[in-house]
């Protein structure tokens, strides 16, 4: 599962680049182009997050047995938008991850809340920027951009927020390899 993770994120940042190359002009028509683009960046990037959920759950429910597999696909065809925090906290937690116990842990914590603590603070001091907050602004933005076909975001605005909201999927899919 990470090698589909590393190959989507490392799309979403090559299509970036192309896109911060091919249009750094400062027209007015280049930026009413960079900005209708950042909707449809944030589209493309909540996209991915949620193959990429939907492929871990299906992936981890395989280990256990084809039948459950199949049931947690067909389940989860249409994930569309289910991918909050606190969704993706209750998938860790309907899908049984280990529990996560200590002091100051929140009753039926898992694995997938430890991991998430822990990234949080190092994604935090290092971009200086609210994970949670970051991760919400996609989703924001991608339904805007979807519904309305706006969005207040600069294309520079929705790239920033990936490279610190990412940190939640990966987060996700390390839990799940974890159990």
């Amino acid at each position: 599962m990470s090698e589909r993770l590393d190959e989507s994120f490392l799309h979403i940042r090559n299509l970036a680049r192309d896109i911060d190359e091919k249009l750094s002009g400062t027209s007015s028509a280049e930026q009413r182009l960079r900005n209708e683009i950042a909707g449809m960046f944030a589209v493309t990037i909540a996209a991915s997050y949620e193959g990429i959920v939907k492929e871990t759950l299906v992936e981890y429910a395989g280990k256990f047995h084809t039948k459950y597999q199949a049931h947690v696909e067909k389940d989860f065809e249409r994930l569309n938008a289910r991918i909050s925090i606190n969704d993706l906290k209750s998938y860790s937690r309907r899908f049984g991850l280990a529990e996560w116990t200590g002091h100051g842990v929140k009753k039926n914590s898992t694995t997938f809340h430890k991991v998430l603590a822990e990234k949080e603070k190092v994604v935090e001091r290092r971009f200086r920027t609210d994970l949670q907050k970051s991760y919400d602004s996609i989703f924001i933005w991608r339904n805007s951009y979807a519904h309305e076909r706006s969005t207040t975001a600069t294309f520079n605005d929705v790239y920033r927020a990936h490279r610190v909201a990412q940190y939640v999927v990966r987060s996700f899919v390390t839990a799940f390899e974890l159990g």
